[in-house]
């Protein structure tokens, strides 16, 4: 089994956007990007759903900010008046500044048609649910659809569970007009009928639904599915079957990256006018992987260096993490995993993780070829006995 990392397409997505980013600062351009919160007298299940939309809005925030575009989140009580919401979807028509907006699902239902006033120009994630100049279907869909023509082969045949909803009523046109076979089922449907798939995409929203006895062991999982729970998200497929498809997005860190790398892409389609190289995710971890076994050997055997030379350096985070970070790289030791990760200095995002026991990457995302510069520099410098001086830590 092979978790397929939405972060390696974000990344991916985010370093091509980065040539338009002074372009978009310049322009000051925003993206509205509005939710509601739940009604006092809401269901679990819906508080639920309103919960996902906050954890998805604050995502775009931080996608459309990487790029260099404005966000402006708008977050409205469900009891505002009709009027006001159109009011507000008026005034983004009218604002020049305002390249596209997004409403997230679910709304209270007195503000459906009041979607519908939305300018097609602006709808970058179709919520108007009908197709503009640009787009057929939701960013969620084109991201689920663009994995499965990843792992697609000729004779593929894909059932998509929750076809007739909107997301997967995009999923499914977009894979016809991709000539993938696909077919529909919906939940309460006998999910055993995914026995005539290879490819397996779920949209239901219910938790838990795909367990070991219904799935063998399909080419690919695809789990659209986001539920917030006490202890953390759920998909549609429950953790215990993940053992069971050769490959799978996990949740969370699937589809939901996947998702905000589409619409980096839309944005920078819609307000430039520029179409972005289309990925295929297998192609792109293989790229990561390369860069990954470059790097990784040199970081392992820099912190042993350090460690043994100037201890000093590494400072004990917590009683099984010890970290060396410099001007440019972080690495950190988990001596509890026996694991290594790499990290940009100031950033999240694990770059690589290699498990020393194993000596294995298990992580590849967001890799550069500037990276990889810097990283073959750091091993001409190990090797040249540099790092005996005693600014070893800046030579990351």
């Amino acid at each position: 089994m092979t978790l397929i990392d939405g972060q390696l397409i974000r990344e991916h997505v985010k370093q091509e956007c980065q040539k338009y980013k002074s372009i978009f600062q310049a322009s000051q351009k925003e993206v509205a990007i509005i939710r509601f919160e739940a009604s006092e007298n809401a269901s679990n299940g819906l508080r639920a759903r309103y919960e996902a939309a906050r954890i998805s809005a604050e995502q775009k925030v931080a996608t459309f900010n990487a790029i260099g575009i404005i966000p402006n989140y708008i977050v409205l009580s469900p009891n505002i008046a009709v009027e006001q919401f159109d009011n507000i979807i008026q005034s983004i028509n009218e604002n020049s500044k305002v390249t596209a907006a997004i409403v997230q699902y679910p709304i209270p239902a007195k503000f459906t048609s009041s979607i519908v006033l939305l300018e097609p120009q602006k709808d970058i994630d179709i919520i108007r649910r009908q197709s503009n100049n640009f787009f057929e279907s939701c960013a969620t869909a084109e991201g689920i659809a663009r994995i499965v023509e990843s792992y697609a082969q000729r004779d593929s045949n894909v059932a998509v569970v929750g076809g007739g909803g909107f997301v997967g009523n995009g999923v499914i046109k977009y894979l016809e007009a991709s000539r993938i076979s696909c077919f529909c089922l919906e939940d309460g449907d006998d999910l055993s009928r995914t026995q005539a798939a290879d490819i397996v995409v779920s949209v239901t929203g219910r938790q838990g639904i795909f367990t070991p006895y219904v799935l063998p062991s399909h080419r690919l999982i695809v789990d659209g599915g986001f539920t917030p729970t006490a202890s953390g998200a759920a998909g549609d497929v429950d953790r215990s079957a993940y053992r069971i498809p050769q490959n799978i997005t996990p949740v969370p860190g699937g589809v939901g990256p996947i998702e905000m790398a589409i619409l980096a892409e839309r944005l920078v389609k819609m307000d430039l006018g520029v179409e972005l190289g289309r990925w295929n995710y297998q192609q792109l971890q293989q790229e990561q992987m390369q860069r990954a076994t470059i790097i990784a050997p040199v970081a392992r055997v820099f912190f042993a260096q350090q460690a043994t030379a100037n201890p000093q350096s590494i400072r004990t985070e917590r009683e099984n993490l010890f970290v060396l970070e410099g001007s440019n790289y972080q690495i950190r030791f988990n001596s509890t995993t026996q694991s290594l990760t790499v990290a940009r200095t100031n950033e999240k995002l694990t770059l690589i993780r290699l498990s020393l026991a194993s000596n294995q990457i298990e992580t590849a995302r967001g890799i550069t070829n500037e990276d990889v510069t810097r990283w073959q520099q750091i091993q001409a410098a190990i090797d040249s006995t540099t790092t005996q001086s005693n600014d070893r830590g800046m030579e990351l």
